[in-house]
């Protein structure tokens, strides 16, 4: 298995061909149905969803997509970790997203995160987070897409990132090294110190089994070429997720704790136990 920063520089060689994305075009969903989750620019992220032809659902069961959007940090508990000093979460809306996360996988829904979103559905399949990270809470940057050897300009205006995890599908990373500093629950990276090499700064992947597809910047406010990635993956995403799908069995009726991709911590547990 690749290190992180090995990882990081096998992505990046295709870096020399790369063209830019110059598409606007935003796919039709052709009616759709979205329930998008409450948070950070909220009505951006409806109108967006709209613009591409979706309309809204009354609940994750009426739902063929399930949005998580931006906000405050995911807590560190739901990776087994303590936080950090600049971490700061809502208990209340971690609790509700897992509950919604756990309906949405039991009910086979296609999952859509957009920055804080993205994190959440990462920890959610057993990932972890950098919980502060320099250089990405500001001025916009280069993303490379490295299923198509595409570039474009995304937003950035996260101080946590996603860390690298096997079954993690990565599609975009960072284009330039922008973080040099990594922060942890007892671990802080600088990078150049120590022959420490650049980490990988992922920008959007999924995870398949789950049917989770996420970006860490904001489409909703970005350019129209971001505008219009994002949602051609998402498109290209959902067709691939539901094609031939038959949905749950059934004769099985799992328990929300039974559908976890991952070994529950704590929170969880105790969550969990109330709706399973």
């Amino acid at each position: 298995m690749l290190t992180n920063s090995a990882k990081a520089v096998k992505l990046k060689e295709g870096l020399h061909s790369a063209t830019p994305y110059n598409h606007t075009d935003i796919p039709d969903f052709g009616g759709l149905k979205v329930f998008v989750l409450p948070g950070a620019f909220y009505g951006s992220c409806c109108a967006l969803m709209a613009e591409a032809g979706c309309i809204k659902a009354d609940s994750i069961a009426d739902a063929d997509i399930v949005v998580f959007v931006g906000g405050e940090d995911v807590n560190p508990i739901l990776y087994n970790e303590k936080p950090v000093n600049s971490t700061y979460f809502t208990p209340s809306r971690d609790r509700e997203e897992v509950i919604a996360y756990k309906e949405a996988v039991a009910r086979r829904k296609v999952m859509f995160g957009i920055c804080r979103g993205a994190q959440f559905l990462h920890v959610m399949n057993g990932g972890k987070l950098w919980q502060d990270v320099d250089g990405h809470a500001g001025r916009p940057h280069q993303m490379l897409d490295v299923e198509t050897d595409t570039f474009l300009t995304v937003t950035s205006l996260h101080h946590q990132m996603l860390r690298d995890n096997p079954r993690l599908n990565i599609v975009g990373i960072s284009v330039e090294q922008r973080t040099t500093r990594f922060e942890a629950e007892n671990e802080v990276v600088h990078v150049g110190e120590n022959s420490v090499q650049p980490g990988l700064e992922i920008e959007a992947g999924y995870y398949t089994d789950s049917r989770c597809f996420f970006v860490q910047g904001h489409p909703e406010i970005g350019t129209p070429q971001y505008r219009s990635w994002t949602m051609n993956k998402l498109f290209d995403f959902y067709e691939e997720a539901v094609m031939g799908d038959e949905g749950p069995d059934p004769d099985t009726t799992p328990t929300v704790i039974g559908l976890l991709t991952h070994q529950p911590s704590a929170l969880e547990t105790e969550v969990l136990g109330q709706i399973g």
